[in-house]
């Protein structure tokens, strides 16, 4: 290689550089989700707080309170629920989860491979539906298995909350179990 050649190479690959930093998009950070300050969270950090949220309040729409109050308590303890389905998962199960947080929210991931242009707290409620939806019918199986570790942590979280069981009938747990759960 010539000296004329390193040069050109070398702004052949400045160029490049710059084209991948426009493609990824402002470096300003992304908005995270308002936890409450009586929250406290064992494994989510606030980025996957934020994912977690979005999602949920897509997927579990129209099970959720109407009233925006109620809708923001029932959020909120919908993603500290997942933060404790999470915690009670075997430390491998746990890691598993974390990758499938950090590929949602890095910000090249989010955008190319999630197909969530936006970040998670401005995303429109179509774009993380049809995220959800590639998902859930991908013909690859690792992002089957990631929509379905999704939904079943967002909807135990959910439909494990005394807060839903009105909404779909359920009178709670037989008298004689109350002492069983608490021992």
């Amino acid at each position: 290689m010539n000296r004329r050649q390193l040069l050109k190479t070398g702004v052949a690959g400045a160029a490049l550089l710059g084209v991948a930093r426009l493609a990824y998009g402002p470096l300003q950070p992304d908005p995270l989700y308002p936890a409450s300050s009586g929250a406290s969270f064992q494994v989510l950090d606030a980025q996957s707080r934020t994912a977690l949220a979005a999602i949920a309040r897509v997927m579990l729409k129209g099970a959720l309170p109407s009233v925006p109050a109620e809708y923001a308590v029932a959020l909120e303890e919908v993603v500290l629920g997942c933060d404790k389905a999470i915690a009670s998962l075997p430390g491998t199960v746990q890691q598993e989860v974390r990758d499938l947080l950090a590929i949602l929210n890095g910000r090249l991931s989010r955008r190319w491979l999630v197909g969530v242009t936006r970040d998670w707290s401005s995303a429109s409620d179509e774009d993380i539906a049809h995220f959800l939806t590639r998902w859930r019918y991908s013909s690859l199986s690792l992002m089957r298995s990631g929509y379905q570790a999704l939904h079943q942590i967002i909807f135990a979280a959910w439909y494990g909350n005394p807060r839903s069981w009105v909404g779909i009938g359920y009178q709670g747990p037989p008298p004689f179990m109350k002492d069983y759960w608490h021992a």
